[in-house]
């Protein structure tokens, strides 16, 4: 992947993540969520140690990219949606 998809895969990841808090968080909370807020809104921990593997947590900037890099196979990045990775 090059560089310039990458960085369109990271905005999109970050969107979704985004979209996703404010499916979660009351209207009142939702105005508070923007690009720059996202981040205290999620966890600290962004990784989990389980069955002897160091995994992505799920909902988190990271696990949105992965699951974008997989869509991509098949979609244009323009094409993709929020529901085509959840």
């Amino acid at each position: 992947m090059n560089q310039k998809k990458a960085k369109q895969v990271r905005k999109l990841s970050i969107e979704f993540v985004i979209t996703w808090l404010k499916t979660m968080l009351i209207e009142e909370e939702q105005k508070k969520v923007s690009v720059k807020t996202y981040k205290k809104f999620l966890p600290e921990d962004s990784h989990f140690f389980a069955n002897g593997k160091l995994m992505v947590s799920a909902y988190t900037p990271r696990w949105f990219a992965k699951k974008i890099k997989k869509v991509l196979k098949h979609k244009d990045i323009n094409d993709i949606t929020y529901s085509d990775v959840i």
